[in-house]
């Protein structure tokens, strides 16, 4: 065991360089916390005690139209048919069958991704598909033929990975 001290321990006799000197916030710190004290008169908007906490929590926040970075409901087609269900339910499918084992290097589990060998953006844009209704009913997009396991590395170097298909 090392008994040594390192540079920026206190020897035994040290004195600190604050003893004796007061602290400006001390005063103020044991009534802040006493049960039934006021609120300070500082406090913040995202504080309980200020008063247009309740205006900003209820009023703007979470209200679609209202919030500031609210742009018409325009969340990417793409973004929504890989949060649906059937888009789920074909990555477990593909996983299920190459029983999670990467089909380029074999490698089985760690970080895998199901990858379309047809790319996802191709058949999109072939299709004309321009919501997620007709996404869903796209019966190319949840062809398992068209699916395969890989590992991250693998799928960097497909041809149709993420700008490449294009």
């Amino acid at each position: 065991m090392n008994t040594k001290p390192n540079k920026t321990s206190f020897k035994k006799g040290h004195i600190p360089w604050n003893r004796g000197k007061s602290n400006p916030w001390a005063k103020n710190l044991p009534q802040q916390f006493k049960k039934g004290h006021p609120k300070p008169k500082n406090a913040h908007s995202w504080q309980k005690g200020h008063p247009i906490y309740n205006i900003e929590r209820k009023g703007c926040f979470g209200k679609k139209e209202k919030h500031w970075n609210w742009r018409g409901g325009n969340t990417l087609l793409t973004k929504q048919i890989r949060k649906s269900f059937q888009y789920r339910q074909w990555h477990s499918d593909i996983f299920t069958r190459d029983d999670y084992i990467c089909q380029i290097c074999g490698i089985r589990g760690g970080k895998i991704v199901a990858d379309h060998i047809k790319a996802f953006s191709l058949i999109l844009s072939e299709n004309n598909i321009k919501t997620l209704e007709q996404a869903l009913a796209c019966e190319e997009l949840w062809n398992i033929n068209n699916g395969r396991t890989l590992c991250q590395n693998c799928h960097h170097k497909t041809e149709n990975y993420g700008e490449k298909a294009r």
